[in-house]
């Protein structure tokens, strides 16, 4: 069967792919955005079901992108439109598209579908506000092993395309769930793992943890860190050694530093 094909930039889905830049409308529609081969990728090899792709094969970069629509096609499984370069370039949000976007089904997540491991390492971001910056975690929470990554009293929704394409579509390869605080304090405590808050008030370092256990690694937001409510509930407080004259390290740069101590724990106890 022939795609379907758009010219006009003016065309309704142009002009919903434009309204899906936003929260209000994916929330609305329970649907997101993923631009990009590798995003889209990701999102596919995850299990999201993405409903349509669209293309314009005069931004492809490469003959992979060719070749990843043609297999789309063969599979039958995704409605695929192809547009013109006019309308394509409304609808994309990079600078410079490689000629790919795909519109997927929002999926629900709890706390109950975080996989059972007995000894969990997870990543927990309180009140997150900058989609670049949860972006960058979620590719040091994967590259670092994490099992899962929880979002409280966060500002900014999974879906938002920005923390979708800092992320290199990473968003879709990891358990996130949203929580509240109260539901998140009573799982943990039912699973026993202990809580780890990040914090420059602390004299322990964040070596000094014993990261082998289950753990949680609370982190905060990037002008406030954590709130008093996770800081004393915590069981643990470390800190990250700051030998210049900065005071702090950004949010994303510290969570990578505590999750690689975690892993090279875990690495040097499995020998």
């Amino acid at each position: 069967m022939e795609d379907a094909y758009i010219q006009s930039r003016n065309n309704e889905q142009v002009k919903n792919l434009v309204k899906l830049r936003e929260r209000k409308h994916r929330d609305r529609q329970q649907r997101f955005l993923v631009e990009g081969l590798r995003e889209t990728g990701h999102a596919l090899g995850a299990g999201f079901t993405i409903e349509t792709i669209y293309y314009c094969p005069e931004f492809f970069p490469t003959e992979a992108h060719r070749l990843f629509i043609d297999g789309q096609r063969r599979e039958g499984k995704h409605q695929l439109v192809r547009m013109s370069e006019d309308a394509f370039s409304k609808a994309a949000y990079r600078d410079s598209p490689d000629g790919i976007i795909g519109v997927g089904q929002q999926q629900g997540s709890s706390l109950n579908d975080i996989p059972s491991t007995k000894n969990p390492l997870l990543l927990i971001i309180e009140g997150i506000e900058k989609p670049g910056n949860l972006g960058a975690i979620l590719r040091s929470a994967d590259g670092a092993g994490a099992h899962a990554v929880i979002l409280v009293d966060c500002v900014l929704d999974l879906y938002n395309p920005n923390a979708i394409r800092s992320s290199q579509g990473l968003v879709f390869a990891l358990p996130i769930v949203t929580a509240t605080r109260d539901a998140l304090q009573i799982w943990l405590k039912e699973n026993q793992v202990q809580r780890i808050a990040t914090t420059p008030h602390t004299d322990q370092m964040h070596w000094d943890v014993d990261y082998t256990k289950a753990s949680a690694l609370f982190l905060g937001s990037e002008s406030d860190g954590l709130t008093d409510y996770w800081l004393n509930q915590v069981d643990q407080q470390i800190c990250i050694p700051m030998r210049g004259r900065a005071d702090s390290l950004n949010v994303a740069a510290a969570a990578a530093v505590c999750l690689y101590e975690a892993t090279r724990q875990r690495e040097m106890s499995a020998n």
